[in-house]
């Protein structure tokens, strides 16, 4: 990691790494504690800062968190020896700070906030081997405040619906789970054949590509809250059942006239209290519906799963299947990255779409669900082997004797 400090036009000294400023190259100072103020939470019982650097971000941290904890993270040694080197007066020694080169759960437990500068994940670039999660941490909490307001609304008017919440029980059946990646324009002739014999879940960007099919899911997933998804339900005759997180757009939701269940997330705080009220389960979202859509079958009791259409990466410029409501062509994006895929090539794929492998990945060291995945050219997840045809066909019957054995 290359550090560089020179002054800025105020004549304070501001920080480069790896060519990048991760402060103003006018005010520095300034320009810190503004981001500190436009970023900080009151309501939160301790503070997390990603970055030490010249220490600008700690020293308006401390001025506004009102002696709460405050853990600040460095990079490297070097950073360190920068900071102590710009500030001899050490204003930072209180019983409330502390600076750290390694995390430990107690920094990252629910009623921590973490505030990470974005110039940090384009600084380090993406060969350091924290850039994924914190690049993961970041596009969450974008996501999060540019939907906050969307999601207050969504809440307030699904959770006086007073649809039902969903319930455990033993599940006799293979659960499918349906995305709308490439791969299904191939796999989707096996659901059409298999489809009687098979639970099919799907998310609400292929539901139109199934139903003009003549393929008949169980159930909808439907977790985003903005309007872009009242396409995906209108002018539907669909009557099998919907899964929508109480976030998820309200209109989209009253599209649906047959049975509906609501789901309430982990980590989104009118979510949490709403489920303790009712007794409900809190699921995992992972920041996509397909993600969501697998912590759904996982709670509902599905013990083998079997992956459609979620590639999480492509080998062209199409992003998703053909006639899905998601798709766009990616011949432009500058940022795309490369994977390997479950045929053991290399493929593309984009910030968003490692974001939910990410979650896959970790997700799948703890599952206790056997899941296996049809997309050739998707994107490798651990602990998940690729099915063809013939095995899939194979597995469902298996699964059939199992059932006819255990019923005597």
């Amino acid at each position: 990691m290359q550090w560089l400090v020179e002054r800025a036009k105020n004549e304070e000294p501001t920080l480069q790494l790896n060519g990048v400023f991760i402060y103003s190259k006018y005010r520095p100072k300034e320009d810190a504690l503004r981001w500190i103020n436009a970023e900080i939470n009151a309501e939160a019982k301790s503070y997390l800062l990603i970055g030490l650097g010249l220490g600008y971000h700690l020293k308006a941290l401390i001025s506004q968190s009102k002696n709460k904890p405050v853990t600040v993270y460095y990079f490297d040694k070097h950073e360190y020896e920068l900071f102590l080197a710009h500030n001899s007066d050490q204003w930072w020694k209180k019983e409330n700070v502390h600076i750290v080169h390694d995390l430990s759960q107690k920094e990252l437990h629910d009623n921590v906030q973490i505030l990470l500068p974005n110039v940090w994940i384009k600084g380090i670039g993406q060969s350091h081997p924290l850039f994924s999660i914190l690049e993961v941490i970041k596009i969450n909490q974008l996501s999060l405040k540019r939907d906050s307001s969307k999601m207050e609304e969504n809440f307030y008017y699904n959770t006086i619906l007073d649809d039902d919440i969903i319930q455990v029980k033993k599940q006799s059946r293979i659960g499918c789970l349906v995305a709308a990646g490439p791969s299904l324009n191939d796999t989707i002739l096996w659901l059409k054949k298999y489809q009687h014999q098979v639970d099919i879940y799907v998310v609400g960007a292929a539901l139109k590509k199934l139903l003009a099919n003549g393929i008949i899911p169980k159930g909808a997933i439907l977790s985003d809250a903005n309007d872009e998804t009242i396409l995906q339900f209108q002018d539907l005759n669909f009557e099998g059942e919907l899964y929508y997180l109480c976030t998820a757009n309200y209109k989209s939701v009253a599209l649906h006239c047959s049975k509906r269940y609501i789901l309430f997330q982990q980590g989104y705080k009118l979510a949490e209290e709403e489920a303790e009220k009712r007794n409900a389960p809190l699921i995992e979202t992972g920041g996509s519906v397909g993600t969501t859509a697998f912590s759904l079958l996982e709670y509902l009791g599905y013990d083998t799963v079997v992956l459609f259409g979620q590639d999480l990466g492509f080998p062209g410029n199409q992003t998703h299947a053909i006639d899905s409501t998601s798709g766009r062509n990616a011949s432009n994006d500058t940022f795309l990255r490369n994977i390997e895929a479950n045929d053991e090539s290399n493929i593309h794929t984009t910030a968003m779409f490692q974001v939910f492998w990410y979650w896959y990945d970790q997700k799948m060291e703890k599952t206790k669900v056997k899941v296996f995945n049809t997309a050739i050219k998707g994107a490798k997840i651990k602990n998940v082997p690729l099915i063809r045809e013939e095995k899939f066909a194979e597995l469902i019957a298996k699964k059939m004797n199992n059932y006819l054995e255990e019923e005597g």
